[in-house]
């Protein structure tokens, strides 16, 4: 009679440790990168609202023949672009013809300098509570904006006269989180609006398109 030769060998103690410890490892890192990934998102989020909103706003001015006011609540929760466009086309007209269309930030998302740098369009940078709507005329910004300023029926962006042109930076970001810096440009003659993300590095710092 002849017996087969089982070897029944398995894991030791030990190697179901460090297989363990591994995956705890690897499931650390994929949570860590999730999160910041969730970050990144959001302030992506934020920048294609606003951007989106402006470039509606200009096309609504153009198609409409109708001067459309921008404004931004930047101390609201959660902050928020609107657009409106106005019933009557002469300067410093307030009067609206419909429902404003109001767009809020995601959750955590705010209007925030962070200490960025000027982008590279170079519309200057505003301080204070409100710096991080920084409009004016060109080489003039002012934090916050004028108190009236949208897309006149050319497609440019301008004050209440509508017809000067202002340039303009809105920054956006998470509170505290360089990483997610995101900034909106206006340049005010033609209405283009243009969107860059900040990326952060020892000697590396810099917007990018």
């Amino acid at each position: 009679m002849s017996h087969k030769k089982r070897n029944e060998q398995g894991f030791s103690l030990l190697e179901t440790l460090i297989v363990i410890g591994i995956m705890a490892i690897l499931a650390s890192i994929t949570i860590f990168k999730s999160f910041g990934s969730m970050e990144n998102y959001r302030a992506n989020s934020a920048m294609d609202i606003v951007r989106s909103q402006l470039r509606v706003a200009r096309q609504v001015a153009i198609s409409q023949r109708r001067n459309v006011q921008v404004s931004f609540n930047v101390a609201g929760t959660p902050p928020t672009i609107t657009y409106q466009v106005q019933a009557g086309n002469y300067a410093g007209s307030t009067e609206v013809n419909g429902t404003p269309a109001i767009m809020p930030l995601p959750n955590q998302v705010q209007f925030t300098t962070e200490g960025t740098p000027d982008t590279p369009m170079g519309f200057g940078t505003c301080s204070g509570v409100s710096g991080a709507i920084c409009i004016g005329p060109p080489n003039n910004p002012v934090s916050g904006g004028p108190a009236i300023m949208g897309f006149n029926t050319e497609g440019q962006f301008t004050d209440s006269t509508y017809v000067n042109t202002l340039n303009g930076t809105i920054l956006i970001g998470i509170p505290n989180q360089i990483a997610t810096a995101r900034a909106v440009t206006i340049l005010g003659g033609t209405g283009r609006v243009r969107s860059y993300s900040y990326i952060g590095g020892t000697g590396t710092s810099k917007w990018t398109e």
